[in-house]
């Protein structure tokens, strides 16, 4: 009740400005059996729910001021003791933005970057804990964008340089430019990243490349990216990677969807890999893209499997839209290795073909707040997918689970002028 009048009293002092605070609730129990790692002989399926509580605090003065506070938090069904005095809220978002002119404008604070298909910038949903502290220069119109970043972070307060502890950039500057022409769109980004390498010494890698969406008509849609990305691992490699995604959207009525694509980063073989004399990467890093959007809904690239080797992701996707509340998806993905994957036992060559994944999913509206779904998922791996993984011949592969998701609104209000 007292954030509640705050927040009224707030609203009553300003010529025009708007507030909301909102709530999401997201409820995702799993049964997993081969979830982001195949389950082998002796093993036993697991059962967990994850929970994501989140508080949503947002204001608005048009052409002047915006920001953002979310906090949240995140847990598994039973993961602390009974009397546990565990601290357990975060901070996933805050940031304010500051308009000097209706099109040019400064974000500065924790936020997240969503660009284009989210393969090197994305916002993941499914987990919700990536962040970036940072100053972002934006500058928008009608028909054109223009946003620099610039982040640098720190262990704390560094009255001296320190090693930087955390897995993250120790510093990060991206260019995005996007421009608009009808109905088609094209933009172009450029990344440089530093990646501390245990001293105070980094590794530098710069990523660019365009990506377009074309309207080729109103029911087919073309959408593609090519990303090049050089410089120097952590380990010491000099890098020469690449990545591309090419799909086709089709909409024969508003009942029914296709997506039919590819998405490919290149990688390096297992023999480079285990040279200690090897001094070249050609594995792509996919940076800060989303984890679970893409390369099938099992997690087994990209996430918890190092991937070294890169992965050609080839899919199509259909989405029956049943009525206005009721929709049924499903993904069918052929994956291949890139480069080639070696026997650890005779050392010899292996197919490139990974397997074949099947994610099935039901959504279901029930209001504007409350929404679920059910999934599985499943693959149908090959000898080079157990290699890549334990070595061992895996015994199943799939998982069953569910998403339940309730956002409400607490309190909205708007004063106009």
């Amino acid at each position: 009740m007292l954030l509640i009048a705050m927040l009224t009293l707030l609203c009553q002092w300003s010529t025009a400005q708007s507030v909301s605070f909102d709530g999401e609730y997201r409820i995702n129990p799993v049964y997993s059996r081969g979830f982001r790692e195949p389950m082998y002989k002796g093993d036993e399926a697991g059962l967990f729910t994850m929970q994501r509580t989140r508080l949503i605090l947002r204001y608005e003065k048009p052409d002047d001021l915006e920001a953002e506070i979310i906090v949240q938090d995140r847990r598994f069904w039973g993961d602390q003791d009974d009397r546990a005095d565990v601290a357990n809220l975060s901070v996933f978002r805050a940031w304010v933005e500051k308009y000097f002119t209706p099109k040019f404008s400064v974000r500065l604070g924790r936020q997240g970057f969503v660009y284009d298909e989210q393969h090197i910038l994305g916002d993941p949903n499914w987990v919700g804990t990536r962040a970036h502290d940072a100053a972002l220069l934006k500058y928008e119109t009608e028909g054109f964008k223009a946003h620099l970043a610039v982040a640098y972070n720190a262990n704390g307060q560094e009255l001296k340089r320190e090693v930087y502890d955390y897995n993250m950039y120790k510093n990060m500057q991206f260019f995005w430019v996007e421009k608009k022409i009808n109905d088609h769109l094209l933009t172009f980004t450029v990344i440089n990243r530093g990646m501390e390498k245990g001293d105070t010494t980094s590794a530098y890698t710069q990523t660019f490349g365009p990506y377009t969406k074309i309207k080729l008509s109103d029911k087919l849609t073309f959408k593609g990216l090519y990303y090049y990305q050089v410089g120097e691992t952590i380990e010491g490699h000099d890098l020469n990677a690449s990545f591309y995604s090419a799909l086709l959207e089709y909409e024969p009525s508003e009942t029914l969807e296709f997506i039919l694509g590819v998405d490919a980063g290149t990688g390096t073989n297992t023999h480079r890999q285990g040279d200690p004399n090897n001094t070249k990467s050609y594995t792509f890093d996919r940076h800060y893209g989303l984890l679970h959007g893409h390369f099938g809904y099992l997690d087994y690239f990209y996430v918890t499997n190092p991937t070294n080797y890169g992965v050609h992701d080839y899919y199509l996707k259909t989405k029956v839209n049943v009525n206005k509340k009721f929709s049924i998806e499903d993904h069918i993905h052929n994956f291949t290795t890139s480069a080639r994957v070696y026997n650890q036992v005779d050392d010899s060559p292996m197919s490139h073909a990974l397997g074949i994944e099947n994610d099935i999913l039901l959504n279901y509206k029930f209001s504007s707040t409350f929404k679920a779904s059910v999934g599985h998922s499943i693959m149908f791996g090959t000898a080079t997918l157990d290699q890549v993984f334990d070595g061992r011949k895996s015994q199943e592969n799939q998982v069953l689970y569910a998403v339940i998701t309730a956002t409400p609104n607490f309190f909205k209000t708007k004063s106009e002028q």
